[in-house]
């Protein structure tokens, strides 16, 4: 079967079971990325992928230096491929189920400390443009207020703004939810709204943060924003920068703030609370390290 239309297939019947649109496209770049490397090894048709084909894809993984937990992902994804294709009677076997997992690293994650945020919000006012520094200062803001991931953050539409709360619609696992809007973000946006309508002598806009084009401000474009910014503060190099890394901020500092779990998993759109408890498992901080030292075996000798 050629990869083009199995991929197609499949992907279409992931969005008929109710897989958000976020999902799909995710399936879609890391499935063009198989078929980009079995296609550039002569392996033309999906259905001729034999056992050893898997490995040697995982050895080139290895050696291209993604981490386990990246290619597991992508040999599941092949997996669900062929089991797809087993279920529709194209194939006979699946070549990936003797395929054992990688062992994964659960590396530290160290989040923002108060002066980081500090810095990063500071940062995002200094541009020369009001209407761009304070579009930055929002996006900043909702991530750190809201714990909203990038995606989440993109789709945004002023519709989705209430009095008090923000609606994400199509989010990850095809939930919607909705997050609070705390006094400092709604500060922060009644801002955004008076100075984005004076520039553009505008009250209507399909999104809700709109590039120079007064387009939909990609993802990729807030993500080359925040890195922009971030090269421009004093930044621990333990706390490997990314839009997670906010993610995990936020939910590092609403657990120290008295959040319980529960609340926290709803806000974050996690299908299940253990989900958020092995997020927070990897997290480690400044906090942490000084509430370790306070209770020192030897410094406490009696």
């Amino acid at each position: 079967m050629e990869w083009k239309e199995i991929i197609d297939e499949f992907l279409t019947d992931i969005e008929i079971r109710g897989y958000s649109k976020v999902t799909v496209k995710n399936y879609k770049f890391k499935l063009d990325n198989i078929r980009t490397y079995f296609l550039s090894n002569n392996i033309e048709h999906i259905d001729n992928i034999k056992k050893q084909d898997v490995k040697k894809w995982v050895g080139y993984l290895q050696k291209s230096g993604k981490q386990a937990s990246t290619i597991n992902v992508y040999v599941n994804m092949l997996n669900q491929i062929f089991e797809y294709m087993l279920d529709e009677e194209y194939v006979q076997h699946n070549p990936t189920k003797r395929i054992v997992k990688l062992k994964q690293q659960h590396k530290i994650i160290y989040p923002l400390n108060d002066d980081e945020i500090k810095q990063l919000l500071q940062q995002a006012k200094l541009n020369k443009h009001k209407h761009i520094a304070q579009r930055n200062v929002v996006i900043f803001t909702m991530l750190l207020e809201c714990g909203l991931r990038i995606q989440e953050i993109e789709n945004l539409k002023p519709d989705d703004i209430l009095e008090n709360q923000i609606v994400i619609r199509n989010s990850k696992y095809n939930k919607d939810r909705a997050v609070a809007i705390t006094p400092l973000l709604r500060k922060e946006m009644t801002k955004y709204d008076r100075i984005k309508k004076a520039k553009y002598k505008y009250s209507e806009f399909e999104y809700y943060f709109v590039s120079y084009r007064l387009t939909k401000l990609e993802g990729r474009a807030i993500w080359h924003i925040m890195r922009t910014i971030q090269k421009q503060v004093n930044i621990r190099e333990v706390v490997r920068f990314s839009a997670h890394t906010l993610r995990h901020t936020y939910a590092y500092m609403q657990v120290r703030n008295g959040m319980d779990i529960y609340t926290l998993s709803l806000n974050m759109g996690h299908s299940q609370v253990s989900s958020t408890q092995k997020y927070l498992q990897t997290l480690k901080s400044d906090d942490f390290v000084k509430e370790s030292i306070k209770y020192s075996t030897l410094k406490n000798l009696r």
